[in-house]
């Protein structure tokens, strides 16, 4: 607010007057909520100077911030680091969980996906020999395909429908609830997420089905 500058505000027992307003900005860690920040002109107590740079030749850069630092103080050598090095730090145990999340997940995915190839296997192989009675009468593979696909389909459309509400409390209400600062979750992404995941079940489920479905009924009810 233009309105504020020049008013006199009281800061550790000193008065300051407001020469400048800016424009909102976050300072800080992102996950933070540390925002009123106050931009203070001092000449004795300065400790740290922020740089934007835009350059290729980073080595270059620093070569020369260096040469200038020397003109300055002869005995300390420059300490300087870049933001998104500072930010690699204040993040890294962040990271780190978030991998092993990511890996957990992983293995869950693999042992129920594991699961659903043995249920879809199992369920196949018992009942080739109605398959194959189905398609001496003249079923043929697409509605083969769907006699053994549906009760897969119904148990996965009930796991989605519970996964999708569990997933979201979980992300908003607990998760993300200790960062000040975050994207907000979408339908999209949960709706993307279960669709990849219903297009894995579906690869396996068809697969299988499709081999039993091709069968010869012949050689199936010979050996019956």
């Amino acid at each position: 607010m233009k309105s504020a500058i020049g008013e006199i505000i009281l800061l550790n027992r000193k008065e300051y007057a407001i020469v400048g307003v800016i424009e909102n900005y976050h300072y800080g860690r992102a996950d933070g909520d540390k925002n009123k920040v106050v931009l203070m002109h001092s000449e004795t107590s300065a400790s740290n100077l922020n740089l934007k740079i835009n350059s290729t030749d980073w080595l270059g850069t620093m070569n020369k911030i260096e040469a200038a630092w020397k003109k300055v103080d002869q005995v300390h050598p420059v300490e300087a680091s870049f933001y998104s090095d500072q930010l690699e730090d204040l993040f890294r145990g962040l990271l780190a969980m978030l991998k092993v999340i990511g890996f957990i997940a992983f293995l869950a995915i693999s042992i129920a996906s594991l699961g659903l190839l043995g249920m879809v296997v199992f369920t196949t192989e018992t009942r080739l020999k109605e398959i194959s009675i189905r398609k001496v009468m003249g079923a043929n593979t697409l509605q083969l395909t769907y006699l053994i696909s549906k009760n897969f389909l119904v148990l996965l459309a009930i796991a989605t429908a519970i996964a999708l509400p569990a997933t979201y409390y979980f992300f908003t209400e607990k998760f993300l609830v200790t960062m000040k600062n975050h994207l907000p979750v979408s339908v999209t992404d949960l709706v993307i997420g279960a669709m990849a995941m219903a297009a894995l079940a579906l690869v396996m489920i068809s697969t299988q089905t499709l081999k039993a479905a091709r069968k010869n009924p012949a050689e199936v009810l010979k050996s019956e």
